[in-house]
């Protein structure tokens, strides 16, 4: 009698370890209304002849002389440490039932197919996002004006997504779904922090969005390099 109920409990335990239910993971959604964004603003950058040059949405390679007919032609025209965007925009992101601020920046990118001859030029888009609490932005409100500050905004996540094509529109599932793999790889790499540099100058704003990736190539000078715009369309991305 013992080897019969032994024997029926045996079958049944795989029996209700197979009859669990399948449930589908939670993936990270994006509001697709941004609560704010900014598409357009003149990059510039002081040369080292002391020359002022600018590009619209790029701060410009630090070239001088003949040098400077580079400036719009393949690498040279990511911009100085490839600073670039397309776009940058603040959504909602909502993980695990809890609500986050994602700020997502679409930028230009590229390679050469073959690198040490410096030919076959391949054109690709990036994006780069990062996740951090509603409340971090707070510390961009009410600084001094005519003053540079450096604002370090502490991530939950981070990470970049390459190789998209040039004509690839801003797919913010394709962001949530790369959010989700991140997390679940739990990956570190790239949660670095995220760090804005402002002044205010009359009724300008001048700008730098890095990360501390891009920071340990080159930490911008705001007196030499810098995304310009008025007070009023950096409200529409960034209200201070």
């Amino acid at each position: 009698m013992k080897k019969m109920y032994l024997l029926a409990l045996l079958i049944f335990i795989p029996l209700t370890n197979n009859a669990q239910e399948r449930v589908n993971a939670t993936v990270p959604t994006i509001n697709p209304v941004s609560k704010g964004k900014i598409t357009e603003a003149t990059g510039w950058l002081q040369n080292d002849d002391g020359e002022w040059l600018s590009r619209k949405n790029r701060i410009p390679w630090n070239l001088s002389g003949e040098d400077k007919t580079l400036m719009d032609y393949q690498y040279y025209a990511l911009g100085e440490n490839r600073e670039n965007f397309t776009y940058m925009g603040l959504y909602d992101v909502t993980i695990n039932d809890s609500t986050y601020t994602i700020l997502i920046k679409k930028g230009k990118e590229g390679y050469y197919k073959y690198e040490s001859l410096q030919e076959g030029w391949t054109p690709q888009d990036i994006i780069t996002y990062y996740v951090f609490d509603n409340n971090e932005l707070e510390k961009l409100k009410n600084l001094e004006s005519d003053k540079n500050h450096e604002i370090k905004i502490k991530t939950l996540y981070s990470n970049r997504i390459n190789y998209l094509t040039p004509s690839s529109s801003l797919d913010l599932k394709a962001v949530a779904k790369d959010l989700y793999k991140f997390m679940k790889e739990g990956d570190r790499y790239f949660m670095k922090e995220l760090v804005i540099y402002y002044k205010q100058y009359k009724d300008k704003l001048r700008f730098v969005i890095q990360s501390e990736e891009d920071i340990d190539f080159l930490k911008p000078d705001l007196n030499k390099m810098y995304y310009e715009t008025t007070k009023a369309n950096f409200d529409k991305f960034i209200k201070l």
